[in-house]
């Protein structure tokens, strides 16, 4: 499980109460490595608050405003385009105004993951809430997801989860 702690406002253009902060929050520990992660704003917020009091590093990872931003352009990127099945690094990394080797070392040291495994990853969790959503058959949910072919998603499926789409939609899916 993990935790992701940032600070917001209460009301904006976003439906809901803290709406921005609820989402930058959830974007932070799902996509983030470490298991509490909390943004340079609740860092300085602590710190002024608790002036001889300091962050463990080993404990709490605290996202740099760079990293916070590139967090942002990474989550609103992926969202418009985790559908295409031609998103691939090359368009990723030109898409967020990186090269290739900048975007893996960015990625790799706020995820640690690749950018391929990152793009997959991504798609693999949007095709668990199409299945709950009952989208569609796995071949209807693998194309939507941006895979070219059902047979290779239900390999990259079960790898991630350690169950097959359908026995996972069987068991999951009321």
């Amino acid at each position: 499980m993990n935790i992701g702690i940032t600070t917001g406002i209460p009301v904006t253009d976003q439906d809901g109460i803290f709406a921005e902060a609820i989402a930058i929050a959830t974007q932070m520990c799902e996509v983030v490595r470490g298991q509490v992660v909390i943004s340079s704003a609740v860092k300085a917020l602590y710190e002024s608050e608790n002036r001889q009091a300091r962050i463990d590093k080993e404990l709490i990872r605290t996202l740099s405003p760079q990293e916070e931003q590139f967090l942002m352009q990474l989550v609103d990127y992926c969202e418009k385009s985790w559908r295409n099945p031609n998103f691939d690094v090359a368009t990723f990394s030109s898409e967020l105004g990186f090269s290739k080797s900048q975007l893996y070392r960015k990625l790799k040291q706020l995820t640690g993951i690749s950018p391929n495994n990152f793009i997959r990853e991504y798609r693999l969790h949007k095709a668990v809430g199409l299945l709950h959503d009952q989208f569609g058959n796995i071949s209807e949910i693998a194309l939507e997801t941006g895979f070219n072919s059902p047979a290779y998603f239900t390999k990259c499926f079960g790898k991630k989860f350690g169950i097959l789409p359908s026995k996972y939609a069987q068991l999951h899916i009321a």
